[in-house]
């Protein structure tokens, strides 16, 4: 269950209320008395914060006479976490879901639960930064609205609350680039938070093809796994709302390779909507846009902002409106290349995206990639690989070539691991059509041949540990 505990509609009942001065609302959200008023007698925000959306986190409501905080839309007002009523709100919400059986849940912006509010003092400007406009985001250095030490006790308090259930999961959601401050989310063995906060230094550091080598994958790799606590759980993050879809950002002929690297490497794979098919972004006119963060640049920059494109209807079949819906009209417009680029087409296909997801999620089942560990036998520019491995369990190897050009392989060049002379094919991109690679093929390790942008999983004929040549 998705839960967003940050902020509420401000058509809500407890925001109505609160307006109105109604106990026990009155201080559900988070109010503040004007700084000051301008020269035409206008009321000023009580600070310099910003929405995540542009503009002044502030709103001035004139029946209250108090500006209400809104780190997002004007219209979702920030839910005041000091007031303990208000915390005790959220946790009967989760219990509410969890009691309806749910798995789990996502909590969506969790990092802005608390600012620091005993003075509303300025944030700074960002240094070293190059957004010159004092209304983005990203103008400003938020050093007291996001990760104060508040959010980690209410985090606690929910984990234990998740804890009377058997086998419930939460992730949370924490867009950072400072990873140090993303792990804070995990705890530790004495105070454990959240099964995982998302990882998504693989969308904000492979943001397209030009950043996509086996090196950058790697360090990609390491940056999480070298600070993830000991004993916690990776997980992997292609692509998601916020950001271009993968088949976008990469090319098509990367999008079975990539795949086999979330769902194979050790950990949780996060995949959203579409991206098991191929789906592309969607060009959306200003007419049609419904993201506030491309509204409020206006039409000329609108599509520099808009997340709609990687928000189009999921793509079922070759129907109306994609097979999504049977009503006369979408949110957003369906992709134009739905009558191709289905579910349908691709199950009907011998070969295509979603059998190569669907085999990827049966083999993931394997004790090897639940248990086994993880070695990178070959890392270059062109080529990202690694062997999962398990003591009497079946050893696989994984390849990518990152490039858009064909490279052969020689995976004895390494000299960390050694390797058998052979693999079996188990899987390959859809983009590969030559008989060498057909899986059941056997291939000989010194000279494997892969297309741009092909992913390989081959099943070696060895057991247990990987050797390490010293």
């Amino acid at each position: 269950m998705d839960i967003v505990p940050n902020h509420s509609s401000d058509e809500h009942e407890w925001f109505i209320k609160s307006v109105k001065r109604e106990d026990p609302y009155t201080d559900y959200y988070m109010w503040a008395d004007p700084s000051g008023f301008n020269a035409s007698g206008f009321p000023e925000p009580p600070s310099n914060w910003l929405s995540v959306f542009r503009g002044s986190a502030w709103t001035y409501v004139e029946e209250r006479e108090q500006f209400y905080l809104h780190q997002f839309l004007y219209k979702q007002p920030d839910l005041n976490y000091r007031n303990a009523a208000v915390r005790e709100e959220m946790k009967n919400v989760i219990k509410f879901w969890l009691d309806k059986g749910v798995d789990g849940i996502r909590v969506d912006a969790l990092k802005f639960l608390f600012e620091v509010t005993d003075v509303y003092q300025d944030e700074p400007v960002a240094e070293n930064s190059d957004i010159d406009d004092p209304l983005d985001y990203y103008y400003l250095n938020h050093t007291l609205t996001i990760n104060q030490p508040e959010t980690f006790e209410v985090l606690r308090k929910w984990r234990e609350l998740c804890d009377q259930y058997p086998n419930k999961l939460m992730m949370v959601e924490v867009y950072d680039d400072n990873v140090e401050e993303v792990m804070k989310y995990y705890g530790n063995d004495t105070v454990p938070l959240a099964d995982f906060p998302f990882n998504f230094f693989m969308i904000d550091r492979l943001h397209n093809r030009s950043d996509l080598t086996g090196e950058s994958i790697k360090a990609t790799i390491d940056l999480w796994m070298d600070h993830m606590p000991e004993g916690k759980w990776p997980n992997w993050v292609l692509g998601n709302h916020d950001n271009s879809r993968v088949a976008t950002r990469f090319g098509d002929d990367l999008v079975d390779a990539l795949n086999m690297m979330a769902l194979l490497l050790p950990g949780t794979s996060i995949t959203y909507y579409g991206d098991e098919i191929g789906m592309v972004d969607t060009w959306i006119s200003w007419e049609d846009t419904q993201d506030p963060q491309g509204c409020n640049y206006g039409p000329e920059h609108y599509a520099e902002h808009s997340r709609d494109p990687e928000r189009t209807p999921m793509q079922w079949d070759n129907t109306t409106f994609a097979g999504f819906s049977t009503y006369n009209d979408t949110w957003l417009p369906v992709n134009e290349n739905y009558k191709t680029l289905n579910v349908q087409a691709q199950q009907d296909a011998e070969s295509s995206h979603l059998k190569i997801y669907q085999s990827l999620t049966e083999l993931r089942m394997e004790d090897v990639f639940r248990n086994g560990k993880t070695a990178y036998p070959l890392i270059t520019e062109t080529i990202f690989s690694f062997v999962r491995y398990l003591e009497g369990s079946k050893m696989y190897l994984i390849i990518i070539n990152t490039s858009e050009m064909d490279v052969e392989v020689n995976l004895h060049h390494s000299a960390s691991f050694q390797l058998p002379e052979t693999g079996v094919v188990v899987l390959r991109s859809i983009s590969d059509t030559s008989e060498e690679t057909h899986p059941g093929h056997e291939l000989s390790l010194d000279n494997v041949l892969m297309v741009g942008g092909e992913g390989l999983v081959l099943s070696l004929d060895t057991y247990g540990s990987v050797v390490v040549l010293l």
